[in-house]
């Protein structure tokens, strides 16, 4: 319990110091919307929300627009919205403040997830020392850290996949297998790639009889996926994906292809723009116990190897197997991440690792004190139209090297008057109340250093929500000081 205060106290400090104070992405404005159109009495999409030509919106057959994302992200939304709607009178206000609440939530579950990496350590027989090594490691300079800041929903589906690992290794407990399956079937509400997961965790089941139960737990969320996939698009195996890809790249592209896999995989390994090992780089720190882990731990070691490998093999035969140059990192493959690092429950804690763990969080905190977006924006707007791989296999895309030059560039324009071109109504597409260049010279969005209490001194707000503003953060940051020295102890 104890240690469950700890990491709920980490995912607590993380989003007050971490977190943007605003959505940069138009998928959580998707979601987000249709929260808000929910709560209005309606579910599809009207014609004027969202871009029809990014892809996340299909047309079915009797000319209905849905998002082609699953509800989970939209269902944790709608209590954020409604009190939202209570504390602001206006529309605009009212969806401003839900985005502003909903960029804390990534962090905190990037918190839970450090958490049962810790849980499971333990369960492999690792010292309490070093479960607060791996979950440090994991937990201060990994890209699940930095990827935190977005408010993609990849994080729910890493949670819930490796709570279902966790639930698999307590074979002595009971219903061990029924909750192994049942996180997945959770998972599925948010992303259908949970089930790329199946495979991994009925291997670690120990005879049939506990993967059948695994697979009544897993029921759950497979039928409610069909059904929903029905009630939109007629058929129960069709996501929406085809149709919205068709209707923005033409129905003679070509979405799946073997050919994409060389590229792909060494993109996502080692590309400056999208590597796992680029934005990840502790990885290669973890590996150093990977022998002993193999050694001691095969059949989690095969687990992990079989979930690895289905997500690169599927994702890298995407066309989109980056996640497009407009996301930061290789996202998709982010479940796989926290199980890479299992094998640093082998290394032994010492000042030396402390002292890269410091290193690679201020790294880590660099690449994310910039708005990402405003790098590609600039060569946009400077080439007019940017080629993926070019941007992505460009040695100037190193995330270290670009964003801490943007970070030179915006860093004095915080001492000055910055515009919002936010529209004063909710979202519904992708537009600002300005050209793209001025929101590159000159707007919050792009110039603010990336946090949330540094934007407030820019959004016009009264001397009170200041104040209360910078007290809140203050508490983070004394909060993080005070859990740091705790975890240190406990380490060393």
């Amino acid at each position: 319990m104890r240690a469950l205060i700890v990491f709920l106290s980490f995912g607590i400090v993380l989003s007050i110091l971490f977190s943007s104070g605003q959505i940069e992405n138009p998928d959580t404005h998707l979601r987000l919307t249709q929260a808000r159109i929910i709560l209005d009495g309606h579910f599809g999409l009207p014609i004027d929300v969202g871009e029809d030509m990014h892809g996340n919106i299909a047309i079915n057959q009797n000319g209905d627009r849905y998002m082609v994302y699953n509800p989970g992200h939209t269902i944790i939304f709608i209590p954020i919205y409604s009190l939202s709607k209570l504390i602001r009178l206006s529309e605009g206000d009212s969806y401003y403040l839900s985005a502003f609440f909903v960029s804390f939530i990534n962090y905190f579950i990037h918190a839970l997830c450090a958490f049962f990496l810790f849980r499971i350590a333990l369960l492999l027989g690792a010292k309490e020392s070093n479960a607060y090594l791996l979950a440090a490691l994991f937990g201060l300079t990994s890209y699940s850290f930095v990827f935190a800041q977005s408010t993609y929903e990849h994080h729910f589906e890493m949670l819930f996949i490796l709570m279902s690992f966790y639930y698999a290794l307590k074979g002595g407990s009971r219903n061990y297998d029924f909750k192994s399956g049942l996180m997945l079937s959770i998972g599925l509400f948010f992303r259908t790639t949970t089930i790329l997961a199946i495979p991994s965790i009925l291997l670690m089941m120990k005879d049939n009889k506990s993967r059948i139960r695994a697979l009544l737990g897993m029921l759950p969320g497979i039928v409610f996926i069909l059904f929903y996939n029905y009630y939109r698009f007629g058929n129960p195996f069709e996501s929406g994906y085809s149709f919205a890809w068709s209707l923005a790249h033409g129905g003679e592209f070509s979405y799946w292809s073997i050919m994409n896999v060389p590229t792909a995989i060494l993109g996502l390994l080692f590309s400056p723009g999208k590597g796992l090992l680029i934005f990840s780089t502790t990885v290669l720190i973890a590996m150093l116990g990977a022998k002993s882990f193999w050694l001691k731990n095969s059949s989690l070691s095969y687990s992990i190897l079989a979930l690895s490998f289905l997500y690169f093999a599927v994702f890298a035969m995407n066309f989109a197997w980056h996640g497009s140059i407009w996301s930061f990192g290789p996202r998709y493959i982010l479940p796989i991440l926290p199980l890479l690092y299992l094998p640093a429950i082998y290394l032994k804690p010492s000042k030396s690792i402390l002292s890269l763990i410091l290193v690679f969080f201020i790294l880590q905190v660099t690449i994310i004190a910039v708005n990402y977006k405003r790098d590609v924006l600039a060569d946009f707007i400077e080439n007019n139209d940017l080629k993926d791989n070019k941007y992505l296999f460009s040695i100037n895309k190193t995330p270290y090297y670009f964003q801490a030059k943007q970070l030179l560039v915006i860093a004095p324009k915080n001492f000055t008057g910055l515009k919002d071109y936010q529209p004063d109504s909710p979202w519904k597409k992708e537009i600002r109340t300005a050209s793209s260049r001025d929101v590159l010279d000159s707007s919050i969005e792009k110039n603010s250093i990336n946090f949330w209490w540094v934007r407030v001194f820019h959004w016009k707000l009264s001397l009170w929500e200041r104040i209360i503003s910078a007290a809140l953060f203050l508490s983070g940051l004394f909060g993080f000081i005070a859990l740091s020295t705790h975890v240190k102890r406990k380490i060393l």
